[in-house]
């Protein structure tokens, strides 16, 4: 490749692997709609796009080890959510629990956290970032193959498809386990504050089986027990947030992988959370959507940012917009525990509006706090402009 056409083949790359990223967001519209055939063609574009980039971006040894990890993060997390979302959907539809599809969604977010944290390892070390190998490329397919048919609803050939997808992620995890034992550089242990955050990424597929448990999609019909537990992992979330900082700080341990793992633990929590609020219907799918666009919109920024080798450290807005989000969901889970129904008078009047309304905060905080991150970040964006 020459070095005239290097540049615009790079552009092109990084854009129509960015237009992908975008390209998921109308997918989760398309499936609470019903529209489930475009949302199948909107993930076949996914697909094509994603291969293509592939292949364009192959030969481009100046490419940026941090602009294709993030992005390529990224886009798992979009893979990740979507899949959770049409786990909630198919919990409204159907009302036995989809174990295979739950399962599914752990070993996809274990892949998404594994692959984030060794290509912050590699990059952080200054070596050159490995290239996807067969079995990893395979098992992306399959993911986005097997996606398309629980959009389209194929009973018959969901789960053959998800076994078949779970069997090519466990080869890609093998294979790549087998070639990064061989190096004893790589093996670096995590410390206690990172540990803390990957706690939360860990435990996020759990709260929605405890949310779901009595495969009831009125979360107010949950036995007691399993809304306390619920309360309980939120309020777990929230500590091991505030204990993973603090800890880094008086451990001497704050590292880059932190600064990254912290808020992409929380987005994954969080969203997951405001998905099952969706589903029972304490918030409406634009307040939803909303959030989603301004939370994969700032990682966005972030991975352009990391390609100019700039942190993008955490905001006083966003610091903010944690709180408010962490405040309102211990708001609407313990206004749904059922002695406030008895104890407090006029409890079920006031709930009726209680859960838009915070919502509505919540959603308006967040969309103030992304602004704020744009604003706050021309100086990165101008290079695209």
């Amino acid at each position: 490749m020459s070095d005239e056409s290097s540049p615009k083949v790079l552009i092109e790359g990084r854009v129509m692997r960015i237009f992908r990223s975008l390209l998921f967001l109308p997918t989760f519209f398309l499936i609470w709609t019903d529209h489930e055939y475009s949302a199948a063609i909107a993930l076949g574009l996914v697909t094509i796009m994603g291969w293509y980039t592939t292949f364009k971006l192959r030969y481009l040894e100046e490419e940026k080890p941090y602009y294709i990890l993030w992005l390529s993060s990224v886009e798992g997390v979009l893979a990740f959510s979507l899949m959770i979302t049409i786990l909630i959907r198919n919990l409204v539809k159907h009302y036995d629990f989809p174990w295979i599809l739950t399962v599914g969604c752990l070993f996809l977010l274990i892949r998404v956290v594994g692959h984030t944290l060794y290509g912050l390892s590699v990059v952080r070390e200054g070596k050159i970032l490995r290239r996807g190998s067969f079995w990893s490329k395979a098992s992306s397919l399959a993911i986005t193959l097997t996606l398309m048919i629980y959009v389209l609803d194929i009973e018959h050939y969901q789960q053959i498809s998800m076994v078949i997808c779970l069997l090519f992620m466990g080869a890609s995890t093998a294979a790549f386990l087998y070639w990064f034992y061989r190096d004893p550089d790589h093996r670096q242990p995590l410390s206690v504050a990172s540990q803390l955050t990957m706690s939360r990424i860990v435990l996020t597929p759990f709260f929605i089986w405890v949310f779901f448990y009595d495969n009831d999609l009125d979360y107010q019909n949950n036995k007691i027990i399993f809304k306390s537990l619920a309360l309980f992992m939120v309020v777990g979330f929230m500590v091991t947030d505030f204990l993973d900082g603090y800890l880094a700080r008086k451990m001497g341990e704050v590292s880059t992988l932190g600064k990254y793992l912290d808020p992409f633990s929380d987005k994954i929590s969080n969203m997951t959370i405001f998905l099952c609020f969706m589903a029972s219907g304490y918030a409406h799918i634009w307040m939803v959507a909303l959030i989603y666009f301004r939370e994969s919109s700032v990682e966005t920024l972030r991975t352009l940012a990391a390609t100019q080798n700039i942190v993008m450290p955490a905001r006083q807005s966003g610091k903010w917009k944690t709180a408010i989000q962490g405040g309102g969901i211990l708001i609407i889970l313990v206004g749904a525990l059922d002695p406030l129904q008895t104890i407090i008078p006029g409890w079920p009047a006031i709930w009726k509006y209680l859960p838009d309304t915070v919502m509505g905060i919540i959603t308006a905080a967040t969309l103030a706090s992304g602004l704020d991150y744009f604003v706050s970040s021309k100086h990165v964006l101008q290079k695209y402009m």
